[in-house]
């Protein structure tokens, strides 16, 4: 049995260690389910930022495992955790300083939905929706958007706050919502059937770039290796035909 041990032990020191390779460990990857973006199909991660998010880290040549989550949770682990990785996240001036940036994936373009077919309500700008009820994902930038336009949530035309995104249409259909904060890439393909939504206003001040995001105290090191690896991926044209269908939408070229 000694021998046997002494055996194994040398074997791991040729492989691992006197080899002065190091076995990293996977990098923890947290998502939203968030069509199109990063969803989860026939128990697949699948989505437009997913796909950039393994182009880069396989570009990268980093070990990951990706989970999906709801969103204030993937949110809280990322700001309490160094080495987490979350996507796709809106760079805004209150998250600037709370994590390391690699990107941008895509332009965000962001507009309030009703139902279709319902005229009784009308937007023509932000003052107009504080007349409805508006359905918004908890520590989501768009709720945190509307707060500080002076919006809150209590009473019956104000923000209505959920846990996860995929609550809201059906809210919406049911009219127990009157509006929904929603990216206009959620009606490209593989998004969501948007034949019974239509946009009545964009947010014009909350357009922005979509990023992959790393806990702010992760080293340096890695937050540079990966964002060579996404620089990789961006020069060799990858990024571009991942997303070119939702480029189509923003009307972005590369």
């Amino acid at each position: 049995m000694m021998r046997f041990s002494i055996k194994w032990v040398a074997v791991w020191c040729g492989l691992a260690v006197c080899s002065g390779q190091v076995l990293a460990a996977p990098i923890p990857v947290l998502a939203e389910d968030n069509l199109p973006f990063s969803y989860r199909q026939n128990g697949a991660i699948q989505g437009y930022c997913t796909d950039i998010m393994r182009a880069t880290l396989g570009a990268a040549r980093l070990p990951y495992q990706v989970e999906i989550q709801p969103w204030a949770r993937i949110y809280t682990t990322t700001l309490a955790r160094p080495g987490t990785l979350m996507y796709p996240v809106a760079r805004t001036p209150d998250r600037e300083n709370k994590f390391k940036w690699i990107g941008p994936l895509v332009s965000n373009r962001i507009a309030l939905f009703r139902k279709k077919g319902r005229g009784d309500v009308v937007v023509h700008s932000l003052d107009d929706a504080r007349r409805y009820r508006i359905g918004v994902v908890n520590m989501d930038f768009r709720e945190e958007y509307l707060r500080r336009k002076g919006f809150a949530d209590g009473g019956d035309k104000t923000l209505m706050v959920v846990s996860s995104s995929d609550l809201l249409l059906p809210m919406l259909q049911a009219g127990r919502i009157d509006l929904v904060p929603l990216g206009l890439a959620k009606c490209a393909p593989h998004g969501l059937d948007c034949s019974g939504i239509e946009p009545v206003y964009v947010l014009s001040e909350l357009e922005s770039g979509l990023y992959m995001v790393f806990n702010r105290d992760t080293s340096d090191a890695l937050v540079q290796q990966v964002r060579d690896g996404f620089e990789r991926v961006r020069r060799n044209g990858s990024l571009a035909r991942i997303m070119e269908p939702l480029n189509r939408i923003y009307g972005v070229s590369e």
